[in-house]
C-alpha cells in the first residue's frame, strides 16, 4: 500500500509504520524479518496503545500533528477484499490531504 500511495499522491506525505504492544516484544524479530515496514515497540513509559485505546489489528490514522483522527480495524475490514482496501486507501488520502 505504501508504494501505491507514494505513486498516487506523493505530496500527501503518508508514512506507514507498525507499533507493537507492550509485553509482546518477543515477536519483534519475526515481524520485521524480510519486511520494509518500520516497526516500533511501545513501552511502559509511553503506553501509546493504552493512550490511543488501540485494539488488536487497528490501523490508527494520525493527522499532521500526530493526533489520532480515525481507526480502521483489519479484523473487521479484510484488505484482501478490494472494496475494503480501497476504503482504507481513500481514508488515508482524505486525512493526509486535509488543509493544515
Amino acid at each position: 500500500m505504501q508504494d501505491e500511495l507514494d505513486g498516487e499522491a506523493p505530496e500527501a506525505g503518508i508514512v506507514i509504520l507498525g507499533l507493537n504492544e507492550v509485553g509482546h516484544e518477543s515477536g519483534n524479530p519475526e515481524m520485521v524479518d524480510g519486511r520494509d515496514l518500520p516497526w516500533l515497540q511501545d513501552s511502559v513509559e509511553q503506553l501509546v496503545w493504552a493512550s490511543w485505546a488501540v485494539t488488536f489489528r487497528d490501523v490508527v490514522i494520525l493527522d499532521r500533528d500526530n493526533v489520532p483522527v480515525a481507526v480502521f480495524n483489519l479484523t473487521e475490514h479484510n484488505l484482501s477484499v478490494a472494496s475494503e482496501y480501497a476504503a482504507l486507501k481513500q481514508l488515508l488520502l482524505d486525512i493526509a490531504t486535509l488543509p493544515p
